[in-house]
């Protein structure tokens, strides 16, 4: 009776309703996991997917100017401090004393033309700033008399060599150191600078030896000796 009763139960129409329902629920089940296996199977075989590469178009427009150049300011100048001017007081200029020329004597035996210690004898300082007639001092109010005299015996003594034949063609030019005594006559010769001749100053020693005094006479306090440049071209 029981067996009978639990056959009825089975075959009720809720009963087979509900064996078909999860039936059904199972068979989706499985073929729902059969898709995904299968789709997981399919992508992996698959080769890698192909990007399309997009090309886009830039408008043909010129590129915009280059920004202007920055204006680079000039470097200031160093401002300068403002110098000190030192004004200096004007020194006096000290005036030169006049030189006193030195007097040269000769020691020894002079010539016969009179001029002692020409040809002959050693030569000596003796004393200094000796004058005719004078106390060893220049007045500076006599420097213009001294020098118009000394251009006078300068002159003296060119046109007295002029006239001796065995100079008036040679060719000299020297300096000569003349002491004279009050009248104008000269006393003594004795050479400063030479003409380059040994031969020719000793010539020109003794054609002075010979000339004549001079119409002037000397300052009395003309400082002795007096340097005298002489010279002359041959012909």
């Amino acid at each position: 009776m029981s067996g009978l009763a639990e056959e009825e139960v089975d075959r009720s129409p809720a009963v087979l309703w509900l064996k078909r329902g999860l039936g059904l629920l199972l068979g989706l089940a499985l073929l729902a996991g059969l898709w995904f296996v299968l789709k997981d199977l399919i992508k992996g075989t698959k080769g890698p997917v192909r990007q399309v590469a997009r090309i886009r178009i830039v408008p043909n427009t010129p590129p915009p100017p280059p920004p202007p150049p920055k204006e680079e300011r000039p470097p200031e100048p160093p401002k300068e401090s403002p110098k000190e001017v030192k004004i200096e007081q004007p020194k006096q200029e000290q005036q030169p004393q006049p030189q006193q020329a030195e007097q040269l004597k000769m020691e020894g035996q002079g010539s016969d033309t009179g001029l002692a210690g020409l040809a002959a004898g050693a030569v000596k300082q003796e004393y200094a700033g000796q004058k005719i007639g004078g106390d060893g001092s220049v007045g500076g109010s006599n420097r213009m008399q001294f020098s118009v005299f000394t251009s006078s015996l300068q002159r003296h003594l060119q046109e007295q060599l002029a006239r001796n034949r065995k100079l008036r063609d040679a060719d000299y030019r020297m300096v000569v150191k003349v002491w004279l005594d009050r009248g104008g006559r000269i006393e003594r010769v004795e050479v400063a600078k030479s003409s380059g001749s040994e031969e020719l100053d000793a010539s020109i020693r003794t054609a002075l030896a010979d000339i004549s005094a001079m119409h002037q006479a000397p300052p009395d306090d003309l400082p002795q000796p007096v340097r005298v440049r002489i010279a002359n071209r041959g012909a």
